[in-house]
């Protein structure tokens, strides 16, 4: 039976695998205690770490960065900024179960919502019927502009 956890920032290495198979641009050269410290900056600002941790693996199988915020638009919610899986360890409900574990905490800190942002494409149809099938509905469009 998995074990689900949320994660300190000194925890941090424990859940890098999983968030470059989501997030490859997070920083490759830079050591944990960079990731480490990058992640407890973002933890005062709101950020947390949850994840799944199987039976004779050290790292996250899986994990979730989320924070509660509060817009006109939705009111208080729960924003789910990353969610990955490990490639071998897809298909074992790792991010369904983040998924439900992240709706009751977002139910617990009295959110009104809970939201993620997920690309677009064919890489991306696998998450995209595991948030429907979950109860997410397709609410907006989300655009962006770079300016660098």
């Amino acid at each position: 039976m998995p074990d689900l956890r949320p994660l300190a920032p000194a925890d941090a290495a424990l859940a890098l695998p999983a968030l470059r198979e989501l997030r490859p641009h997070a920083p490759a050269t830079a050591g944990v205690s960079e990731l480490a410290a990058y992640l407890h900056s973002v933890e005062a600002k709101g950020y947390r770490l949850v994840g799944v941790f199987e039976s004779g693996r050290t790292e996250a199988a899986a994990v979730a960065g989320y924070r509660v915020y509060t817009m006109l638009a939705f009111g208080r919610a729960l924003y789910v900024d990353d969610l990955s899986t490990l490639p071998d360890a897809r298909g074992r409900g790792h991010a369904r179960a983040l998924l439900a574990w992240l709706e009751a905490e977002a139910r617990r800190l009295g959110c009104d919502s809970l939201q993620l942002d997920s690309g677009v494409g064919e890489r991306r149809w696998t998450a995209h019927r595991l948030y429907l099938s979950t109860g997410f509905n397709i609410s907006c469009h989300h655009f962006e502009k770079g300016l660098t």
